[in-house]
């Protein structure tokens, strides 16, 4: 008994010391940042993206059904994270800081990754409404959790990118299927590169008209002897005259509506992403850079949601198919149809190497299609690695990445170190001010890569030494040795 109890504690002991390892924000870090001061706390929504963990008043216990909602959703992506408590104090002395980082680590407890992400929105909601007690433990208390939308639209077709867009609620919104995904990109590709300009020709219109003519013969009145030939040019007693047919040529000149090859498609390429999502940092990344990635392979993540952003690259690779710097392609879909497979050993990686945009178009369809879901982080790094295998001599990688997804085999990061090739991180989906998924930090700063978001492009990220505060978006990190902590972040 004491051994089972001895290895129940070493095992906690463990579970502990490895969340505390892989944490990027702490209780403690959470339980003093600013809080959102309330009247009283509306809890009267009902939707399927948001999670509501009532605590009595001044208390922290989760109930055994909370413990199991809260491993159910391990491995969802969390957009926001609220702990509502009341600002009234049946003491003055009673520490209500203390209590909130009581709250935090029993959500650390059983929701551990929650705590290893830097894009949830974390927010303290202060009711200040209750005067006294009786009305202030009627009060909600405890944690909301809002899940981050995946593959979401309305009725019309537009993304549905936040939980706070009331629209994820109604009836007709709709998660997409993977073909209805490829097909929104071949559809916007029409858009911009094939015309439907028309224009009217002339055209001359032939046809045959029939008509009789007399041979200037008559036929024998007898039909039996007329059917042996014999014919008269004289009229006779019931002699019925010869006839032939003879076609005449007639022609018109009509006016006819036909497609103009030489008209200029009606879309542009702006008008057409933006009908697709307003984040267009693939497309712009690539004007701004893509001359410095000659000879580097282009990696990009095809995993659901991520078409608005695949959809840029193949626009971009079509416009600019005459001097694109690069002819190396891998697209990644996590597994194919066994997704969150071994680390390393995944799958679900298809490459191509050409510079014909029809060629890269089908590479991409054929990863889209072939994978089948699967857990919210991806294999972005053996997808590098499988880059570098089947291109020895590229000079570095482009990872084109889904930020709000977890680099499932971070663990593999010293291979990519250890292959001293830089990789540039494109980050798809940034947090509202800018955040960047710490993940992709780690790949950018052991790499000597880069991080580029729509609006700038973070290049110094391999010179950061021990001790080294920079700023990405509303975050602050500091360096300690090779470890990226977080140790400020603006109100979101």
């Amino acid at each position: 008994m004491k051994n089972t109890l001895l290895f129940l504690l070493l095992f906690s002991l463990q579970t502990l010391l490895a969340q505390q390892d892989s944490l990027v924000v702490s209780p403690d870090f959470l339980s003093k940042t600013q809080e959102t001061v309330i009247d009283k706390y509306d809890y009267s929504r009902q939707s399927d993206y948001i999670l509501y963990f009532p605590m009595k008043y001044a208390r922290f216990i989760f109930t055994a059904k909370d413990k199991a909602l809260l491993e159910s959703i391990s491995d969802t992506i969390v957009e926001r994270i609220e702990l509502v408590y009341t600002v009234f104090r049946r003491e003055l002395t009673y520490d209500q800081v203390k209590l909130n980082k009581t709250r935090y680590e029993m959500l650390q407890w059983f929701f551990p990754e929650a705590f290893k992400s830097n894009l949830i929105e974390w927010r303290l909601m202060a009711q200040d409404g209750a005067t006294d007690y009786e009305t202030a433990k009627d009060y909600f208390h405890g944690f909301v959790i809002y899940l981050k939308p995946h593959r979401v639209t309305t009725e019309d077709g537009e993304i549905i990118n936040t939980v706070m867009d009331r629209r994820i609620d109604e009836s007709t919104a709709k998660v997409l299927e993977t073909n209805e995904e490829i097909e929104s990109v071949k559809n916007t590709l029409k858009q911009v590169f094939e015309s439907t300009g028309t224009k009217t020709i002339s055209e001359t219109v032939v046809s045959w008209e029939e008509k009789q003519v007399w041979t200037g013969f008559y036929l024998h009145s007898n039909p039996k002897k007329r059917g042996k030939g014999k014919k008269y040019k004289t009229p006779g007693k019931d002699r019925p005259k010869e006839y032939y047919t003879k076609k005449i040529k007639k022609e018109e000149q009509v006016e006819k509506v036909v497609p103009d090859p030489d008209a200029k498609p009606t879309v542009s390429i702006e008008t057409a992403l933006g009908k697709v999502t307003t984040d267009t940092v693939v497309y712009n990344v690539f004007n701004r850079n893509m001359d410095q990635w000659a000879d580097y392979v282009l990696v990009q993540d095809v995993t659901g949601s991520m078409y608005p952003y695949l959809t840029q690259t193949l626009i971009y690779l079509k416009k600019n198919a005459q001097a694109n710097e690069t002819e190396k392609f891998v697209f990644f879909n996590d597994g194919d149809k066994s997704p969150d497979g071994l680390i390393g050993r995944t799958g679900g990686t298809y490459y191509v190497s050409s510079s014909n945009p029809s060629e890269i178009e089908e590479t991409a369809y054929a990863a889209m299609a072939g994978g089948k879901g699967g857990k919210a982080a991806e294999n972005d790094i053996e997808a590098i690695l499988h880059g570098y295998t089947k291109f020895p001599n590229c000079k570095g990688a482009v990872l084109i990445a889904d930020n709000f997804s977890r680099v499932r085999d971070i663990v593999l990061i010293k291979r990519l170190v250890d292959a001293g090739k830089p990789v540039d991180v494109v980050i798809c989906g940034a947090g509202k001010n800018g955040e960047v998924n710490i993940d992709y930090l780690y790949i950018a700063q052991l790499t000597g890569g880069k991080i580029h978001t729509l609006t700038e492009s973070i290049e110094d990220l391999a010179q950061k030494g021990d001790g080294d505060v920079f700023k990405v978006g509303s975050q602050k990190f500091q360096m300690e040795g090779k470890r990226i902590k977080l140790i400020e972040q603006d109100q979101w």
